[in-house]
This record gives structure tokens, C-alpha cells and sequence, in this order.
């Protein structure tokens, strides 16, 4: 806002400066309205889309946010347009107008803690609470992990192909959220062959199969 006071005022004393009468300035604003309102509409949407982030702070710098599908954090809010850091050692150029106009997931908003869904499947026959228990016993191992909210199992459903069983947590840091999520998933598998949990394997024939009977038939 500062800016636009000084090059307004600015400009104003410059038609001044000439000797340009005040007639004649107004054919010029409103020519220049003419021009905003059907050249630059898209710029002065993004301007003002920078107005509303300044103001409201949807999003500040730091910040974990979810745009169009893709996951960033957020480098630096300019006057027009954002830049957001996906993570991949490169920078994407987001104009205001879109930051806001697409739904925008702040992550680190509220917290800087995210929750984490690992859906397994077991086969049938399996005994549920054995499988139960081991799944909510390994968050407790891992510090990265929060103990409140407490982690939770839930039974999705019961199909053909097997029991589909979800393990939620919640990650202290979200910026870690997929390495834990990748460290759980091998201490759950290797966690379900210690104690004999059988996870169904689908062959290209569509038959179905527990991967330790897979592991058999191939060694065989």
C-alpha cells in the first residue's frame, strides 16, 4: 500500500509538474481505468489478492501448504506472486490470484503435528485382535510419533481379497511425516512375519493367495 500511495503521488505531481489541466487529467484516469479494467484485470487481481494475503495472512512464510495438487512451503509472498518450495530443489512462481482462487491446504496453520493413514491388509482367517494389537503397539516405539491424540486402528471393510485394517497416527513434525510414515510401513511387515499375520497377494490370474504360501509355491 505504501508503495502504490508513493508512485500515485508520485505520478500525480509529475501531470502537475507539466501543467496539466485538471480536465484533461481526468480524461487520462479515466482512460487508464479503461485500460486497467480490461488489459490488466489479471494483474490487478493478483495485486489485490497480494492486499488480501497481507492482510488476512491465510498463509505466512514458512508455512506447509497444499495448492493444486502440489506440496510446498512457502518461500516468500510478494506483491503479485508467491514463491513456494516443493521440496525437489526447485521454485514454483504462484500468482496471488490463484493462491487464493485454488483451494489452498495450509498444513502448519493449526500445528505443526499431521496425522498419517496406513491402510494394510491381512487375510482372511487371520486373528483380528492379534493383528489389532501388534498395529497399535508400534507407534509407541517410535519417538517422531505422538502419544496424544493416541494412535488408532480401525477395520475398513471385509472382501474377498482380505481385511483391510487403517493404522492412524499423528507425526510431531509434519516434515517428517513421510519417513515416518516409510519406517512404520517396514515395521509393520516386519512386525506381521515375525508373529505369522499373512498378507493376501493377488496373482496376474486373479487368484488369491497369503504371501507366505506365494513365498512357497515360488521357492518351490
Amino acid at each position: 500500500m505504501v508503495r502504490i500511495s508513493i508512485m500515485l503521488v508520485g505520478f500525480l505531481l509529475a501531470l502537475a509538474a507539466i501543467g496539466l489541466p485538471m480536465d484533461r487529467l481526468t480524461i487520462v484516469l479515466s482512460a487508464l481505468g479503461v485500460g486497467i479494467g480490461f488489459g490488466l484485470q489479471s494483474l490487478v487481481n493478483n495485486l489485490v489478492s497480494g492486499l488480501i494475503i497481507s492482510f488476512e495472512k491465510p498463509v505466512n512464510v514458512g508455512d506447509i501448504v497444499e495448492v493444486g495438487g502440489r506440496t510446498g512451503t512457502i518461500k516468500s509472498i510478494g506483491f503479485r506472486s508467491s514463491i513456494i518450495a516443493p521440496g525437489d530443489g526447485s521454485d514454483v512462481v504462484i500468482p496471488n490470484g490463484d493462491l487464493l482462487s485454488h483451494q489452498l491446504v495450509n498444513w502448519t496453520r493449526a500445528g505443526n503435528s499431521r496425522s498419517v493413514n496406513i491402510i494394510t491388509t491381512v487375510a482372511q482367517g487371520t486373528e483380528m485382535k492379534k493383528a489389532i494389537g501388534i498395529l497399535k503397539a508400534l507407534p509407541g516405539k517410535d519417538t517422531r510419533i505422538l502419544s496424544k491424540p493416541e494412535p488408532s486402528v480401525m477395520i475398513r471393510d471385509f472382501s474377498d481379497f482380505g481385511i483391510p485394517i487403517q493404522l492412524t497416527f499423528w507425526v510431531e513434525n509434519i516434515s517428517e511425516s513421510e519417513s515416518v510414515k516409510s519406517d512404520m510401513i517396514l515395521a509393520i511387515d516386519s512386525a506381521f512375519r515375525e508373529n505369522g499375520i499373512e498378507v493376501p497377494v493377488l496373482k496376474p490370474n486373479g487368484v488369491i493367495r497369503s504371501a507366505e504360501k506365494q513365498e512357497k509355491v515360488e521357492q518351490g
